[in-house]
């Protein structure tokens, strides 16, 4: 017969019957059975998640544990990092860490999607995933009956079975093609615009090279009527190659190959074609890139521009050498995720024609439900190498049609949130 709050109430009144001796003793075992129903409600592992997933989802999935916003009070803390493929899919790391009773516990192994999933298949794939690291995390624990799995054997033919006996063969040799098309419109009684985008990718990752070739094109279109009634018109288009030929070498050492060739009335270019050889020094092991990397990047490589109009150089055209410097420190763990950069590049035959690129962000938990962002970058521009003389036209000033020049660029921005209050929610409600 199980204990509910009604049968606890009568079972108090009916105390005041009793004899003054006995009531300590029942009211001693009363307690007893309330405490004991309400530990029972609190018997659910706490798993406190850290990641960017479908929480929703994975609610509805475990939900046979306490889903808590406190990673300290959580028997166990989910740090699930995403790695994004050049191919369109991804690579889940998850962490597993026991804590309090079931410290000293862990697990750790990746998941990976493909690029023709869609969202709500790669959720579902990554909860299975999720919930199967649970099981076998908790296995030799108090907590092992909490989880319940299911295994099916798939009926197999005996025809399929004989095309299973050979290895699979890749056709496409980690070839990933992608085509992609955009338009937009948007019309009011005095202004309108309309943009068109065209791409292609073509990828292949393999543990030895990364290679990467993608043409693409962009025409906006702008369309201001004034208050005199006449219609200005400010069009721009864009069209580029980029190309990225990487070899790796060990576990710290790459070298690569980025060709380029664009087009733009933006940059005053009509040609630009563009060679830049490169050698990169990972800190780290590269199998440690998930969680911390830290690359030293060299570029050496030559330039030609063909512009459209004359450059404030006096330059139709020039052939130029430029070198650059790059190092990028990136941290994710429990706690969040830092992001350090600097970038430094010059052009040879004018080391006075430079730049100079600072980027840091952070998103950090200082305290129990207390996190804060903050991102910040500050460049120091002098390589304008194809600003076009003479006056810019306000059309193309106040819609930002063209290239302004500026020897400096900032950026910054700060944010935090607290949260508190229950630690425990675990229901999944949608409405409205």
């Amino acid at each position: 017969m199980g204990l509910t709050w009604r049968s606890l109430i009568v079972y108090f009144c009916d105390l005041t019957t009793l004899p003054m001796r006995s009531v300590p003793i029942y009211a001693i075992l009363a307690y007893a059975l309330l405490f004991t129903s309400m530990s029972y409600g609190q018997k659910r592992l706490n798993l406190f998640t850290e990641c960017d997933c479908n929480r929703t989802l994975l609610k509805q999935e475990l939900n046979y544990v306490n889903h808590t916003i406190d990673p300290v009070n959580a028997q166990v803390n989910l740090f699930i990092v995403t790695n994004y493929l050049s191919n369109g899919g991804r690579v889940y790391d998850l962490q597993f860490k026991g804590q309090q009773e079931l410290a000293g516990n862990s697990l750790n192994f990746k998941v990976s999607t493909t690029a023709v999933m869609t969202g709500l298949e790669r959720d579902e794939y990554l909860n299975k995933r999720i919930e199967l690291g649970l099981a076998g995390f908790l296995a030799g624990t108090d907590y092992a009956d909490l989880v319940d799995l299911m295994a099916e054997v798939p009926e197999v033919s005996e025809e399929e079975v004989d095309d299973n006996s050979e290895a699979p063969q890749d056709n496409w040799n980690n070839w990933i093609f992608e085509a992609q098309a955009s338009f937009s419109a948007n019309t009011e009684s005095q202004r309108s615009k309309s943009q068109f985008q065209l791409g292609f990718d073509a990828d292949r990752t393999t543990p030895d090279w990364r290679l990467r070739f993608s043409p693409n094109f962009f025409y906006r279109i702008e369309r201001v009527t004034q208050t005199d009634g006449t219609e200005v018109t400010s069009i721009r288009r864009d069209q580029w190659f980029d190309g990225r030929v990487v070899k790796s070498i060990s576990n710290h050492w790459s070298i690569g190959f980025f060709p380029g060739i664009n087009s733009s009335t933006y940059s005053n270019i009509d040609l630009g074609i563009s060679i830049m050889p490169a050698i990169e020094y990972n800190i780290f092991d590269y199998n440690e890139v998930p969680f911390k990397e830290f690359t030293i990047a060299y570029r050496l490589g030559w330039i030609y521009n063909q512009y459209t109009q004359q450059t404030v150089f006096l330059k139709t055209e020039e052939s130029l050498a430029r070198q650059s410097l790059d190092m990028n420190l990136s941290i994710r763990q429990r706690w969040g995720s830092v992001f350090a950069g600097v970038s430094a590049g010059n052009f040879l035959n004018d080391l006075s024609k430079n730049r100079l690129a600072i980027d840091a962000r952070a998103n950090v938990r200082l305290i129990k439900g207390l996190s804060i962002s903050v991102s910040g970058s500050y460049d120091i521009i002098n390589d304008q190498i194809s600003l076009p003389a003479g006056e810019i036209s306000d059309t193309d000033l106040l819609l930002g049609q063209v290239q302004l020049a500026t020897n400096y660029s900032a950026n910054v921005s700060f944010g935090f949130s607290y949260t508190f209050g229950s630690l425990y929610n675990n229901v999944i409600n949608t409405r409205l």
